[in-house]
């Protein structure tokens, strides 16, 4: 298939069967008595939300919304808007306090790392309701995010599911409008919110729908990089840009390295 019919053929029943299908196929093969899921009021964490409780139910899942400071008021309104849509049970815990907490220790920390600790101090909280509970931490990532590494390692980037790494950011539009999600989450901004006016798309140099072309050309039809600016009407700087952030960020994708294991015994 190629990048002139990629999105008009997708399918979204297609992918919500097959989401859900996975989500409660991997509850029965591990044994996890809950889905732990913070919840941000975005188009992903909204998604996997309701297709979590449509493949578990709502005692099987447990929905953390996890604000701080700069969380715009946008994001807490569409919380409880998907909550009333979609019969959720949703516990909102402030994480002010958490994160003076760690700043007292640390010291003032420039604008990237304090965002970087705010969403490793997230998925902190939702791997100790998880403990807590014996259940399993179901992340919210989509596959473009994944590919460009626009993800705190150990933050939103953890997780013990990822029900939407397959998919990209374009691809859940149609899944949201299928799934009625509200339409405000729908046409929001995609923002991280760890800093006051934060936009993804102003901090990527373009719109999803641009990146995702050019992320469909590398990862699903594995064109270089000369091809795929011949490919796309786009500035070729653009392409180049994302090119080089899915090389750059390639070790966030991976184990941390090591050495491979050899002879442990000296020859005698």
């Amino acid at each position: 298939m190629g990048l002139s019919d990629w999105i008009s053929r997708f399918d979204p029943e297609y992918e919500i069967d097959r989401v859900e299908k996975f989500i409660a196929r991997k509850k029965s093969d591990i044994g996890f008595k809950k889905g732990i899921i913070g919840l941000s009021g975005g188009i992903d964490s909204s998604l996997t939300t309701v297709l979590a409780k449509r493949a578990l139910s709502n005692r099987q899942i447990e929905v953390v919304f996890l604000p701080e400071a700069t969380t715009p008021d946008v994001d807490r309104n569409d919380v409880e808007r998907l909550a009333r849509a979609f019969d959720l049970n949703v516990r909102t815990i402030e994480l002010d306090g958490l994160v003076s907490v760690f700043e007292e220790k640390t010291g003032e920390l420039p604008e990237l790392a304090e965002a970087n600790l705010k969403a490793r101090i997230r998925m902190v909280v939702l791997y100790a309701l998880a403990n807590r509970s014996g259940g399993l931490v179901i992340g919210t990532g989509n596959l473009s995010e994944w590919l460009l590494g626009y993800f705190t390692k150990y933050g939103d980037g953890a997780a013990d599911l990822a029900p939407l790494t397959h998919l990209y950011k374009s691809e859940l539009l149609p899944i949201a409008k299928h799934l009625e999600v509200p339409e405000s989450i729908i046409t929001k901004p995609p923002s991280a919110g760890l800093w006051d006016g934060q936009t993804d798309e102003e901090e990527l140099g373009g719109s999803y729908d641009q990146i995702d072309r050019v992320l469909y050309l590398k990862h699903d039809l594995a064109y270089d990089l000369k091809e795929a600016k011949e490919e796309l009407d786009f500035d070729p700087a653009f392409v180049e840009d994302i090119y080089a952030m899915v090389e750059r960020t390639s070790h966030k994708r991976e184990e941390p390295a090591g050495l491979t294991r050899s002879r442990t015994v000296k020859d005698s």
